[in-house]
C-alpha cells in the first residue's frame, strides 16, 4: 500500500507545500519593502506637498486620523450627555435622515470637538448655547481655523433650535446641496 497523504487536514490545517509557498511569499514582499525603502533615486516629498486637499483633510476628520486619547475621551463624555438642543438636532441629522447624508457627533477635527460632522461635504454645525457669548474669542479662532482647513462652519443658537426647527434643517439643506 503506498504512503497516500491523509483526507484530514494538518493540525495548522495546510500541507508543508503550503506553509513552503507561504514562506517564500514572505520573504519575497520583505525584500521588496527592503528595496523601496532603500531606493534613493526618488527622495520622499517636502511635508505637505503632493497631497491634496482631501489628503489634508483625512489626516485631521478622517478615520485614520490620531487623536489624543484625552479628546477622544471628552468627544465620548459629549455623546453621552448631550444638550436638549443637540438632542433634537440629532435625531433629525442621525441615520442619513435629512438627504440621506451621514453625520457624525461630537467629532474630533485637530484639536477641536466639533458638535456635528459630515465628512462627505466637510460640513460642521455648531450649536451655541448661553456659555458662547462669554468665549467668542475662541470661537472665532476655532471657526477661521476650521474654516483655513477648507470646513464649512454653520452655527445656530439654541434657542433657533428649540424654536425653528424646519429654518435649521432648511439651512443645513441648502449647505448640503450647493
Amino acid at each position: 500500500m503506498e504512503d497516500e497523504p491523509s483526507p484530514q487536514p494538518s493540525p495548522t490545517g495546510r500541507g508543508s507545500e503550503e506553509r513552503e509557498k507561504d514562506s517564500k511569499d514572505k520573504q519575497s514582499q520583505n525584500k521588496y519593502k527592503e528595496e523601496k525603502y532603500n531606493d534613493t533615486s526618488c527622495p520622499p516629498l517636502p511635508v505637505g506637498e503632493g497631497l491634496g486637499v482631501r489628503a489634508e483633510i483625512a489626516k485631521l476628520a478622517g478615520s485614520n486620523r490620531q487623536i489624543p486619547k484625552v479628546l477622544l475621551e471628552r468627544a465620548r463624555e459629549l455623546r453621552k450627555k448631550q444638550t436638549p438642543a443637540e438632542q433634537i438636532l440629532w435625531e433629525c441629522l442621525k441615520n442619513r435622515r435629512l438627504l440621506n447624508t451621514k453625520f457624525r457627533r461630537q467629532h474630533n477635527i485637530g484639536r477641536y470637538i466639533v458638535d456635528f460632522y459630515c465628512h462627505d461635504k466637510l460640513l460642521i454645525i455648531e450649536l451655541g448655547g448661553s456659555i458662547h457669548a462669554t468665549q467668542q474669542a475662541e470661537d472665532s479662532i476655532r471657526e477661521n481655523w476650521l474654516k483655513s482647513h477648507n470646513f464649512t462652519v454653520i452655527r445656530f443658537s439654541n434657542d433657533q433650535v428649540f424654536s425653528d426647527i424646519e429654518f435649521v434643517l432648511q439651512r443645513i439643506s441648502q449647505a448640503l446641496i450647493p
